[in-house]
């Protein structure tokens, strides 16, 4: 049925999907129009505070995927061909509200206004949002009466639609610098596998997950023997059990594929846990910083301190990059799927639903009605509208539609606001680059130097493949997030559909010292599950072995 579904740009120009931090599944309609209107939001905000020279990155749904389109400022939403150079030059400088861009935009790198943006994360908000997230999750959903859970869904929803904006809004503060940092190493010929390998051990919430289950490690070492159980694991020794429950009190609540509220968390999924905890290692991946002496030389020698410079400051920014994303989106995405299990579960009972997570199927404005009168859609349609949405993401909507529009010529563009257009763009392809590879291999941007083979375990929207996940198994997935950094400990090797060497996967993969195949496109298709394959991350190659 899949050759029925089609995708039609939702407007003039060129639409990206976002298939990033989702896949190409259609988003729940229970978060649809709260995070296209705080994606939006957050988006206007980020442009502005560096002096971009757009009006908004605007966001729409085809057959419920996400798709954006940056508008450049004061040109409309009417796509038009860039003008000539000089005339852009003229534009830049007499257009009043690109005057004011690129005011901001030489007072911001003047103050490296992304180390207000980060210093800000670690020094107030992060403590803020940790403890409203475990304030939330010290409610017990189960107890409420049915006002009180709606009351609860409701402020989570907000809650999530808030963190979601603030994530976007706040991206800057990693997005420019490590920008900033690409685009310079570009014009010096340096390969982005080379210049971001330096970025290694500058994110701290990474292996997060490696630190924290560092005494389970040791105390799974002196037991001399396997524990079957999280409850067996606990019993071993107070720090174990306290590692555990660190552990479960920061991650347990967070969404673990996606950044939807329709996939699984981890406090769902306790062979997940276990495995996790199982795979936990006393030999933690190293935080020292590499040696970057090697890339530096193949700057010209006038150029040696700005690129030291350049790198102290990308390292500075992706401090923040996992962290803010884990803690703003991906926990509060993952208390507000708590609380509407908890809905669907007395909806499943009175038979108004199917199953207990078609509850991410209703709007906001249905669940009420339906939890204490019945009134709305009915289970059988609720079940039609998951359908729906699983036959479009077998459709695998397109990465763009509409008629492709060229950039604008950056160099016509004023130097402060040329080189912050310039930085997003280097950062933005570096996270989203495709191989196109050989005819009959899957090859990809390669991560590591050490090739590994091991069993294949396929993840693509099937949850299930994370329960059958074995300790050195090479997750194959559409793509990585923030959301898997829990799960990180248990593989032997990772490849990815899409992405670049700023993606997350290659990020992880460099901070856990794990061989990796970045882009391999269609890797999620062709990878049989459970066959044996050789990761060669050397030549960013995977060969299917048996």
């Amino acid at each position: 049925m899949t050759e029925f579904v089609t995708f039609e740009a939702p407007g003039p120009g060129a639409w990206e999907l976002d298939a990033t931090h989702r896949g190409r599944r259609p988003l729940s309609p229970f978060v649809r129009d709260t995070l296209m209107r705080e994606a939006e939001a957050g988006s206007k905000v980020l442009v502005e505070r560096y002096g971009l020279p757009l009006e908004e990155i605007r966001a729409e749904l085809v057959r419920g995927c996400l798709y954006f389109r940056p508008i450049g400022l004061g040109g409309g939403a009417k796509p038009k061909p860039p003008p000539p150079a000089l005339i852009m030059k003229l534009v830049a400088r007499l257009h009043p509200g690109l005057r004011r861009r690129n005011r901001t935009a030489t007072q911001a790198w003047s103050e490296k206004r992304w180390r207000r943006e980060v210093d800000h994360w670690f020094d107030h908000a992060r403590g803020e949002i940790v403890a409203k997230n475990l304030e939330f999750q010290r409610v017990d959903v189960g107890v409420l009466d049915d006002a009180d859970l709606l009351e609860q869904v409701h402020a989570l929803l907000a809650h999530f639609g808030t963190q979601a904006r603030m994530n976007v809004e706040t991206h800057g503060g990693d997005l420019i610098p490590t920008g900033d940092f690409l685009a310079h190493c570009r014009r010096w010929g340096i390969a982005d596998a080379d210049s971001t390998a330096l970025l290694r051990g500058s994110s701290p919430a990474t292996i997060e997950t490696a630190e924290l289950l560092a005494p389970v490690a040791k105390a799974i070492a002196s037991a001399g023997h396997v524990p079957t159980s999280v409850e067996a694991i606990r019993a071993l020794d107070p720090h174990a059990a306290a590692a555990v429950d660190s552990w479960l009190d920061a991650h347990g609540w967070r969404l673990v594929t996606s950044d939807d509220i329709d996939k699984t968390t981890l406090a769902e999924r306790p062979k997940l846990q276990l495995a996790a905890l199982l795979a936990a290692s006393d030999a933690l991946p190293t935080t020292s910083l590499p040696d970057a002496a090697r890339v530096q030389s193949q700057v010209p020698a006038r150029d040696r301190a700005l690129f030291d410079a350049l790198l102290a400051e990308a390292r500075y920014g992706m401090r923040q990059r996992d962290d803010n994303v884990g803690v703003r989106w991906n926990w509060s995405g993952g208390l507000l799927r708590r609380a509407l299990l908890e809905a669907g579960r007395r909806l499943a009972a009175d038979g108004r639903l199917e199953r207990v997570d078609h509850v991410v199927e209703l709007t906001p404005d249905e669940l009420g009605p339906l939890l204490r009168s019945g009134t709305g859609p009915s289970a059988a349609d609720v079940t039609a509208r998951a359908g729906e949405r699983d036959l479009i993401e077998a459709a695998h909507a397109p990465d763009m539609l509409g008629d492709p529009e060229p950039p604008p010529p950056i160099d016509a563009l004023p130097p402060a606001m040329a080189r912050a257009t310039a930085a997003l763009m280097a950062v933005m392809e570096a996270e989203g680059l495709t191989s196109q590879g050989a005819v009959g291999l899957l090859t990809g941007t390669g991560i590591g130097n050490a090739t590994y083979r091991g069993a294949a375990r396929v993840a693509t929207s099937a949850d299930d493949a994370l329960d059958r996940l074995e300790p050195g198994d090479v997750l194959v997935a559409p793509f990585t997030g923030p959301s898997y950094n829990s799960i990180l400990p248990i593989l032997g090797a990772l490849v990815v559909d899409a992405g670049g060497p700023m993606s997350h996967a290659a990020i992880v993969a460099r901070e856990f010292s794990l061989p990796a195949v970045i882009g391999a496109t269609g890797a999620t298709t062709r990878i049989p599950d459970g066959a044996l394959v050789e990761v060669d991350p050397v030549i960013g190659c995977i060969r299917i072995i048996d």
